[in-house]
């Protein structure tokens, strides 16, 4: 039968292949010209790649997968370190496209959406730009065990968690919500050999890490993380920057402490015995509230139609794989404020949820046209864009700062009033 041209349309727009393809022009070409790449935490991921593990904070040197991964391919190849970091990130995105392009066809049927999806800050400055660090290497494996678990390769799928441990540590969240997904399986053996392979990887990691030089605070790994939380918070959510004496005048704790705080003897740690207070900044809250409402995008507005239409049942009788997107990127998605301030970064971890359960949920419960599709992508790219050069050009400016949350709120409130005009989602 001779196929129409609506059908031959059709059949473009599912291919993964161009759209991976497409998508990988446009991030290189876009990230490999902006900015340099080597500041904070890259300049450890570089010294771990040359052997240097020991002049390395142990909070970062077990991180071991991805700076191992850069020196194998700087001796395969015989190019310098830098070279092979920016090799590996090329294979990383290829790997993650064409696996994202992959999953959107199987999901949604169309992997076209892989372009509007991925073409956007979070991907082409915030995880390629940045290649020194792991960000997109670990994305490339978790992209790999989505696509196994939809093959229904379980088994295959658990035995990533081992490499994905070695590359970073947060995989115990990860690992946590496959263990509990997998009980509810009734998959207990499976479920304990994740928590195994996890706990492998970790040891691994830590053991090596031991031999770097200690965190800034002087105290264990333990309590280091445990210090985290309450400082990331104050800071993020509230613009309240504590300066531990240690930390005065380093990178994000510049300002000048409005109270220094004497911590009383059951409250010191390491060799901290003073904190500094600054003036509570306005601007840090509203910065991280606009990169909430835009680095995916739209996907907020679509996760808050899905969930607040579906309730408890959103998730029932769903494939495992798409429960493990969803809590999995729920949970870092709210987590990310209380471990870092590096909010950029942190919140990009939650993208299972924006480029898998989000476009699968939109297509099981809802009944959505074409042009619906097309206008949605169209308010996603805004979203995404928008906001994010009103902040990188004008970021010291506070109304700046302000038109770039608004902007993003708008958008938002643009993407609902479209799901609510023009889908009628239905029942599972």
């Amino acid at each position: 039968m001779q196929t129409t041209v609506s059908e031959k349309w059709q059949q473009l727009f599912a291919n993964p292949v161009p759209w991976a393809a497409v998508t990988f022009t446009v991030v290189v070409s876009t990230g490999l010209t902006t900015g340099r790449p080597l500041f904070a935490d890259s300049v450890d991921y570089r010294l771990m790649a040359m052997g240097m593990s020991k002049n390395v904070m142990s909070s970062i040197s077990g991180r071991i997968l991805h700076p191992a991964a850069v020196r194998l391919v700087s001796w395969l190849t015989k190019v310098g370190v830098d070279q092979a970091f920016v090799i590996v990130a090329l294979i990383s995105l290829a790997v993650l496209l064409c696996n994202l392009a992959l999953i959107l066809r199987l999901v949604t049927g169309y992997g076209s959406l892989t372009l509007p999806l991925l073409a956007t800050p979070v991907v082409i400055h915030s995880m390629f730009r940045l290649y020194y660090c792991q960000d997109l290497f670990y994305a490339a494996l978790l992209s790999g065990m989505f696509v196994a678990l939809l093959k229904g390769q379980k088994v295959l799928a658990t035995g990533l968690l081992l490499p994905l441990s070695l590359t970073r540590e947060s995989t115990i969240l990860l690992t946590i919500v496959w263990a509990f997904i997998l009980f509810q399986e009734s998959s207990i053996l499976l479920s304990l050999v994740s928590i195994v392979l996890t706990g492998v990887g970790l040891a691994c990691s830590r053991s090596l890490a031991a031999t770097g030089v200690p965190n800034v605070h002087h105290v264990s790994e333990l309590l280091f993380l445990a210090l985290k939380p309450p400082f990331d918070l104050l800071r993020n959510l509230f613009g309240i920057i504590l300066v531990p004496s240690e930390m005065k005048g380093k990178p994000g704790f510049t300002c000048t402490a409005k109270i220094i705080l004497d911590l009383p003897e059951v409250l010191r740690y390491g060799g901290t015995s003073q904190v500094g207070v600054c003036r509570p900044q306005a601007t840090e809250p509203i910065r991280n509230a606009t990169l909430l409402l835009s680095l995916f995008g739209i996907g907020p507005a679509c996760a808050w139609r899905i969930f607040s239409e579906g309730g408890r049942g959103t998730l029932a009788q769903t494939p495992y794989w798409l429960r493990l997107a969803t809590l999995y990127g729920l949970l870092a998605l709210f987590i990310a404020p209380g471990v870092s301030f590096w909010l950029v970064r942190d919140i990009g971890y939650s993208w299972p949820l924006f480029w898998i359960a989000i476009p699968a949920l939109v297509v099981k419960r809802g009944m959505i046209t074409s042009y619906v599709v097309a206008l949605l992508l169209v308010e996603n790219l805004v979203a995404c864009w928008i906001p994010y050069a009103l902040d990188s050009r004008w970021h010291e400016q506070q109304a700046s700062v302000m038109l770039a949350l608004a902007t993003a709120f708008a958008m938002q409130i643009v993407a609902l009033y479209t799901l609510r005009k023009r889908t009628g989602v239905a029942a599972s």
